[in-house]
C-alpha cells in the first residue's frame, strides 16, 4: 500500500518551480502538459498572452500631431518625415496608426501640423531614407521608421538648440580667419 498516498512532483523550469500534488493520474497529466508546452506542441492551442501597449510615461494622454511637431521642432523636411513616421507608428489614435507612411500621409501630416508643404513629398521620403531615418518597406513608395530615425525623434529632437543658435558658437578662430578680419580693418 506504499503507492496509494498523494502523488507529489516538483518541476523546475529555469527560475520557476512548479509543485503538483494529488492523484497520480492528475499529476502525470499536468506534468505531460507542461512538457508539451516546453516543447512547443501546445503553443497554438494556448491563449496568447495579453499584449502590453508600451508608451513613454509622458505620452499616456492622447497627443495631436501639431503639438508633437511643436515639441520636437524638426528643422528640415527630412527630420519632419522621421517625426511623422514616429507619430503614426507610436502616438496616433489607434484607428490612424500605421507601420509605414507614404507621400500622401506625409503631405497630410505637413498640412495638419501647419508646416509649409515640400514641393515633392515623395522626394522628401526618399531623402529621409538616404539620411538613414527611414527604410523602404518593399511596397513602392512606403517607408518605415528605423532605429536611427527612432533615436533621432525620441532622444535628440526637441532637446537641442536650433541650428541658427548653434552656428559659430564655440567655434575656434583659425589663423586664416584672423588674417581675413585684419585685412578688412585696413
Amino acid at each position: 500500500m506504499a503507492g496509494k498516498g498523494p502523488y507529489k512532483v516538483k518541476v523546475t523550469i529555469g527560475d520557476a518551480v512548479v509543485e503538483v500534488e494529488g492523484e497520480e493520474k492528475g499529476v502525470v497529466a499536468i506534468v505531460q502538459a507542461l512538457s508539451n508546452v516546453m516543447r512547443g506542441d501546445l503553443r497554438s492551442q494556448l491563449p496568447s498572452p495579453p499584449t502590453a501597449k508600451l508608451e513613454p510615461v509622458a505620452r499616456l494622454g492622447q497627443i495631436d500631431i501639431r503639438t508633437f511637431f511643436d515639441e520636437k521642432k524638426p528643422t528640415s523636411d527630412v527630420e519632419t518625415a522621421a517625426v511623422v513616421a514616429y507619430y503614426y507608428k507610436y502616438l496616433a489614435p489607434a484607428e490612424e496608426r500605421r507601420v509605414a507612411i507614404d507621400s500622401s500621409t506625409l503631405q497630410e501630416a505637413f498640412r495638419l501640423a501647419r508646416r509649409p508643404l515640400p514641393s515633392k513629398t515623395a522626394y522628401t521620403l526618399w531623402n529621409a531614407r538616404g539620411a538613414g531615418y527611414l527604410d523602404s518597406t518593399g511596397n513602392t513608395g512606403f517607408y518605415e521608421l528605423n532605429p536611427v530615425g527612432y533615436n533621432l525623434v525620441e532622444h535628440t529632437l526637441g532637446k537641442r538648440e536650433p541650428k541658427a543658435a548653434r552656428r559659430g558658437a564655440g567655434r575656434k578662430k583659425l589663423a586664416s580667419d584672423k588674417k581675413k578680419s585684419q585685412g578688412r580693418k585696413k
